[in-house]
C-alpha cells in the first residue's frame, strides 16, 4: 500500500470521468453510464461502462445517454461491475469532473467509496465558476455546446462528446494559469505567470483546507508537458516556485483589461428626421428572415412598422405584442432603421431586468448586426449601475493589505483573486456571482463591499478618474448609437447621456411603474450601515478598526498638542458610533412584525391578555432622529480630524477623506426621509428583517417623472407583451398617473389560437376549499392539505414539467418542504427560486422530469419553450396583498376607487401573465391549473376569467380532475404511454 501511494505522489496521473444518472436522485437507483478518459500524454485510453440502472428511465435520459431501455435490461448492473470499473480508477491520481448535483452524488458515494485509495477529485464547474466568471457554465450542457472539438465527435456518441468537450475546457482553464500576462514590467523569460503568482501568493496566506480542485489544476499546470494536449505548444510550466511579492505596477494591467472606446465619427444630426416607409421595414425584415432562413411574421411586420413610426413622432405611444409577435426584434429593427436613415442620432432600449438586458445585447442586437447587413455597423453598448463595477484602486487597497501586509486568510485572498480574474474576463462586472462561490469563498461579498465602484469611486476623491471601471464603460455608452439599459437605470443616465438622445423604447413596460417607483426611493439600511462604515471604522474582532490604526499613527508621527486633540476627537467618534448602534437596536426591538410596512401602520399587540392596535411612528421618528445625529456628528469629527492632520498626501489619513464622505452621504439620505413625513406624496416604509431593519421614502404620484421623462425623450415607446387589461390600457395609465390618453395605443394579439388549436386547457379543481385570510386554523389546515395533494396529483401525473407559481413566499416554502421528501418516489426533481434562480432556470429548462416552484419574477420575463414546460399551475390566485406599503397607501388615498382603478385590474393583469408562461412558441400546448376555488366559487373573484385567452374547466371532485388527466392530457400531450409504463396507481 505504501509503495502505491509513493507512486501515486511521484507520477501524478490524470483522467476526466462523465457518467449519467437515472435521474435527480441517483442515490435511489442504478447508475447508467460512465465514461474514463486519461489524460496522459501517448497514451489516452477511453474507457466506457454502461449498466442496467433496474429502473424505468424518462425519454430525457435516454436522449442524453442515447442508451434504450432494451440495452439498459440487458447490461449488468453497478454491483457487477462496479469493481472493474474502480480498479480502474486507481490507476489515477487526479480526476476531473464537471458538477451536477445527482451526478455528484453518485460519483462520491458509489464510485469512489470503498476504494482503497481514490484520486483526489476536482470540480471543473468550481474551477470554472472561478477562473472563467465570464462563460457562467452551470451544466454539462454549457460545456458541450462551446466546445469546438466536442461538436466534431459523432452524436451518436454523447458520452464521447461530453469527454471531449470537457478535455477542451480543462486546458481552457490552464490556459488561464500558464497565459503570457507579464508578471514584471520587463517580461523577464521563465519569470511564473500573473495568475500563478497571485494564486500562489494567496495560497500562501494560511494553511486552511480549501478543498482538491486548486491543487489538482495547479499540478495539472506544473506537469502539463505529461498531459495529451490539444494545441497548446507555446504553454511552458513556470520556471521557479520563488515568488515576488507583485509590484503595484498591476493597476496598469488592471486598466488594460477594461474596455477599450471605439473612435466614433462626430456626426451632427439633422434637426429633422428621415422617416423608414413601410417597404424599408419590410425589406430589412425580409433580409433578415432570408439570412436565419426564418418563416415570415405578418405581425412582426405590422408591429415594427408601428414602432418606426412611433420612434419617428412627438408624443407617448404604447404598442401591446401578444407571445409569438416578435416583438423584440421588431422594435429593434425599426431603432436600426432610424439609425442607419439618420446618422449621429441615438435609440436607448430600456429592459425591466438585468437579464433580459443581457439577453437583448447579446442575444437579439448581434443577430441584427450580421456581416454583410443593413445594420452590422450599428455600435451598441450596455449600461448598468455602478453598483454592479469593481473599482481598481480598492482592489489594488485590498491586495496592499491582503497580501503584502499578510493581513489577509486564504479565503479571503481566494476571494480578492476571483475579483481580479473577473476584472480580467468580463471588464470589472461583478453580478450575478454563482453560488458555489458564495458557497465555498463567503468573504467574496465582504470584499466585494469594500471594492465596489457604488461605494467607494466617490468623483471627487478619484485620483485617476479616466483609468476608472465605470467610467470606462460609461464612455462605451457616450460613442454608441443604441444603448440598451434597464428600468431603474434609465432614470438615473447622467444628463451627458440623455442630452444626446431623443429616442425612448421602454419593453416590459408593464413593470415599470413598478422599478421607476423603485428607482425614485430614497433607502437607508442598518447593515449597510455598519458594513460599509462602523465596521471599518470601529474593527472586529478579526480586524483592527482604521480609528486605531489612525490611533497609533497620530501617535507616533504627530506633534503632543495636535496629537491629543486628533485622539480626543476620535473618542468622541466611538461614542457616536454607540449611539447610532443603541438607536438601531431601538428600532430593532419594536414589536413590529418581519416584513415592510408603513410607519403608521397600526399594528396588533396583546398587552394585559387582551388584543389592542398601536401605532409606532413616533417611536420610528425619535430612533431615526438620534442616529442622524449621531452620523452627522461623525461625519462633522473626521472633517475636523483632516483639518488638524493636514497630510492628504499620506495613504492613511487619506482614507478619512472616504470615510467623511460616506458618513455624509448616509446623513444626507436619513434626512431626506425623516424630513417630511407623513405626506401624501411619499410613502414611508419600514422593513425588519431578521436582525436587519431598512426604512425607506418611495414616491407615491408618478406624473411628474413621467412629464420630466417625455421631455427627456420626445419620442417615447412602452411596449410590452401584456399592457391591456379589460381590453384597454387604462390600468397601465392609472400606474403612471396619467389623465390622458396616449398619442396613439395599438394591440397586436398572439398569432397562437389557443381555443380553435386545443393545444391548451384551463381547469380550476374546485373541490378545494376557498381559500379565506381569516379562516380558523382547523380550515386552514383543511384547505392546505387538499391544495398539496392536488398539487402533488397534477405533477406526477405529467411526470414533472410543471412550473408553479405563487404570490407568497411562506406558501411557496410550505409546498417546498411538503414535496420534498415525496417526489423522490416518482424520481421527479423538485427545485425552488432562489434569489436570482439562474441554476435552477437552465436546469428546469435541461431536465425534463422536473418542478419549478417560483415567486414574482416567474410570473414574467422567464422563457421555457417545448415539452420542458406543459403545466402551469398557480397555487393561489394573485391578488394583491392589502398588507404591502403602496397598495395600502393607494387603498387610503384612492378611497373606494381604489378597487377598480388599482385592485382587481392587478389580479386580471399578473393571472393573464402567468398564463403567459405556457405557450412560448407554435407548437407548445398543456395545461393550466389554478388550484384557487375562488375562482368559480366567489362572485368578486370571477373576472379573472375573462382575462384568460381560453375557457376555464371547474371539476367538482378529484375523480373528475383524474379522469380528465388520464383521458384528454395525457393523450394530447403524447404521454398517456410513458404514464401505462411508469405504472402508478391510480
Amino acid at each position: 500500500m505504501k509503495e502505491v501511494l509513493l507512486m501515486k505522489a511521484d507520477s501524478p496521473n490524470f483522467a476526466i470521468v462523465h457518467l449519467y444518472a437515472t435521474g435527480a436522485y441517483g442515490s435511489k437507483h442504478g447508475l447508467l453510464q460512465v465514461g474514463v478518459l486519461s489524460l496522459q500524454k501517448g497514451n489516452a485510453v477511453l474507457r466506457e461502462w454502461f449498466f442496467n440502472p433496474e429502473v424505468a428511465f424518462g425519454r430525457s435520459v435516454q436522449q442524453l445517454s442515447k442508451i434504450s431501455r432494451e440495452q439498459a435490461k440487458s447490461a449488468p448492473t453497478w454491483q457487477e461491475q462496479k469493481g472493474e470499473v474502480q480498479a480502474h480508477l486507481a490507476h489515477f491520481t487526479h480526476v476531473f469532473f464537471f458538477h451536477e448535483r445527482h451526478e455528484q452524488t453518485w460519483l462520491k458515494q458509489y464510485l469512489l467509496a470503498g476504494m482503497a485509495t481514490p484520486p483526489v477529485c476536482a470540480d471543473l464547474a468550481l474551477l470554472s465558476s472561478f477562473f472563467l466568471p465570464h462563460l457562467n457554465l452551470m451544466e454539462i450542457g454549457d460545456v458541450v455546446a462551446r466546445s469546438t472539438a466536442a461538436q466534431k465527435k459523432p452524436a451518436s456518441q454523447p458520452l464521447h462528446v461530453a469527454l471531449a468537450a470537457l478535455h477542451t475546457h480543462l486546458f481552457q482553464l490552464l490556459e488561464v494559469l500558464l497565459q503570457k500576462i507579464p508578471s514584471t514590467p520587463e517580461n523577464e523569460y521563465g519569470e511564473p505567470t500573473l495568475f500563478m503568482q497571485l494564486l500562489r501568493q494567496v495560497l500562501d496566506l494560511g494553511s486552511i483546507f480549501m478543498g482538491s480542485a486548486w491543487r489538482t489544476l495547479q499540478a495539472a499546470a506544473e506537469h502539463v508537458e505529461t498531459l495529451e494536449p490539444l494545441d497548446l505548444h507555446w504553454l511552458t510550466p513556470p520556471a521557479t516556485r520563488n515568488v515576488p511579492v507583485l509590484p503595484f505596477h498591476l493597476r496598469e494591467l488592471f486598466t488594460s483589461w477594461l474596455p477599450t472606446v471605439p473612435e466614433a465619427p462626430l456626426v451632427k444630426p439633422r434637426v429633422d428626421i428621415a422617416v423608414a416607409s413601410d417597404g424599408l421595414i419590410q425589406d430589412a425584415l425580409h433580409a433578415w428572415y432570408k439570412k436565419y432562413n426564418l418563416p415570415e411574421r405578418y405581425a412582426q411586420l405590422q408591429y415594427a412598422q408601428f414602432c418606426s413610426k412611433a420612434l419617428t413622432a412627438k408624443g407617448t405611444f404604447v404598442a401591446e405584442a401578444g407571445t409569438g409577435t416578435g416583438k423584440t426584434m421588431g422594435y429593434l429593427m425599426a431603432a436600426a432603421e432610424l439609425l442607419r436613415l439618420n446618422p449621429g442620432r441615438k435609440v436607448v432600449v430600456a429592459t425591466a431586468t438585468k437579464n433580459l438586458q443581457e439577453q437583448v445585447m447579446q442575444g437579439e442586437i448581434p443577430r441584427l448586426r450580421f456581416k454583410g447587413g443593413l445594420h452590422a455597423h450599428l455600435r451598441p453598448a450596455i449600461v448598468k449601475g455602478k453598483n454592479n463595477y469593481v473599482c481598481v484602486s480598492a482592489l489594488l487597497d485590498l491586495y496592499d493589505e491582503l497580501v503584502v501586509q499578510e493581513k489577509g486568510t486564504v479565503r479571503e485572498g481566494l476571494s480578492w483573486l476571483y475579483l481580479v480574474l473577473r476584472v480580467h474576463h468580463t471588464q470589472g462586472e461583478v453580478e450575478e456571482i454563482p453560488q458555489n462561490i458564495k458557497a465555498i469563498l463567503p468573504d467574496t461579498y465582504r470584499l466585494l463591499t469594500e471594492a465596489n465602484a457604488q461605494e467607494v469611486c466617490v468623483p471627487k476623491l478619484c485620483l485617476e478618474p479616466a483609468k476608472c471601471t465605470y467610467a470606462r464603460h460609461m464612455e462605451q455608452a457616450y460613442a454608441a448609437d443604441i444603448i440598451v439599459t434597464n428600468h431603474h437605470k434609465l432614470l438615473q443616465l447622467p444628463p451627458k447621456l440623455t442630452d444626446t438622445i431623443q429616442h425612448c423604447i421602454i419593453d416590459e413596460a408593464d413593470q415599470f411603474p413598478d422599478f421607476a417607483r423603485s428607482a425614485l426611493s430614497l433607502n437607508f439600511n442598518i447593515g449597510v450601515l455598519e458594513a460599509r462604515l462602523l465596521r471599518p471604522l470601529l474593527g472586529t474582532e478579526k480586524r483592527k478598526g482604521f480609528l486605531t490604526v489612525v490611533a497609533e499613527r497620530v501617535a507616533h508621527h504627530v506633534e503632543t498638542e495636535t496629537s491629543l486633540l486628533v485622539l480626543d476627537e476620535i473618542d468622541s467618534i466611538h461614542r457616536d458610533c454607540d449611539t447610532i448602534r443603541a438607536s438601531g437596536e431601538l428600532i430593532k426591538a419594536l414589536p413590529i412584525p418581519g416584513g415592510e410596512q408603513r410607519w403608521q401602520e397600526e399594528i396588533s399587540l396583546q398587552e394585559e391578555g387582551r388584543w389592542v392596535k398601536r401605532e409606532f411612528s413616533a417611536d420610528i421618528e425619535q430612533a431615526l432622529q438620534e442616529l442622524l445625529t449621531a452620523v452627522q456628528f461623525v461625519a462633522g469629527k473626521i472633517d475636523r480630524i483632516l483639518k488638524l492632520l493636514k497630510k492628504p498626501e499620506d495613504k492613511t489619513f487619506s482614507r478619512l477623506e472616504t470615510y467623511k464622505e460616506k458618513a455624509a452621504e448616509f446623513a444626507e439620505t436619513l434626512q431626506k426621509i425623516t424630513s417630511d413625513f407623513p405626506a401624501r406624496k411619499w410613502i414611508h416604509v419600514l422593513e425588519k428583517n431578521g436582525q436587519n431593519w431598512a426604512v425607506c421614502k418611495m414616491p407615491y404620484y408618478l406624473q411628474d417623472e413621467m412629464e420630466k421623462l417625455q421631455h427627456v425623450y420626445p419620442s417615447l415607446l412602452f411596449t410590452s407583451a401584456t399592457l391591456y387589461v379589460a381590453g384597454n390600457t387604462q390600468y397601465f395609465r392609472n400606474q403612471l398617473g396619467r389623465q390622458e390618453p396616449f398619442e396613439q395605443e395599438v394591440r397586436y394579439l398572439s398569432p397562437f389560437n389557443y381555443e380553435q388549436q386545443e393545444k391548451v386547457h384551463a381547469v380550476v379543481p374546485a373541490f378545494i376549499p376557498c381559500y379565506e385570510h381569516k379562516m380558523a386554523q382547523a380550515q386552514k389546515q383543511n384547505w392546505l392539505q387538499t391544495s398539496m395533494e392536488t398539487l402533488l396529483k397534477c405533477i406526477v401525473a405529467l411526470n414533472g414539467r410543471t412550473l408553479v407559481l405563487f404570490t407568497s413566499r411562506r406558501d411557496m416554502e410550505d409546498a417546498y418542504r411538503w414535496l420534498h421528501p415525496r417526489l423522490p418516489a416518482y424520481d421527479i426533481e423538485l427545485l425552488k427560486q432562489e434569489g436570482t434562480s439562474l441554476w435552477e432556470i437552465r436546469r428546469f429548462r435541461q431536465e425534463e422530469h422536473s418542478v419549478l416552484l417560483g415567486l414574482d419574477r416567474m410570473w414574467s420575463g422567464v422563457d421555457f419553450p417545448g415539452v420542458t414546460l406543459s403545466q402551469v399551475i398557480v397555487f393561489r390566485l394573485p391578488n394583491p396583498s392589502l398588507g404591502n406599503p403602496l397598495v395600502a397607501h393607494r387603498r387610503e388615498v384612492e378611497g373606494a376607487l381604489f378597487w377598480s382603478k388599482f385592485y382587481y385590474p392587478a389580479s386580471q393583469h399578473k393571472l393573464r401573465q402567468g398564463f403567459g408562461r405556457l405557450v412560448r412558441r407554435e407548437k407548445d400546448k398543456g395545461a393550466f391549473v389554478v388550484l384557487d376555488s375562488r375562482l368559480v366559487h366567489t362572485a368578486r373573484m370571477q373576472h379573472l376569467k375573462d382575462e384568460l385567452p381560453v375557457d376555464l374547466t371547474p371539476f367538482r371532485a378529484s375523480d373528475e380532475l383524474q379522469h380528465w388527466y388520464l383521458e384528454e392530457l395525457l393523450p394530447l400531450l403524447k404521454l398517456r404511454t410513458e404514464w401505462e409504463r411508469r405504472e402508478i396507481s391510480s
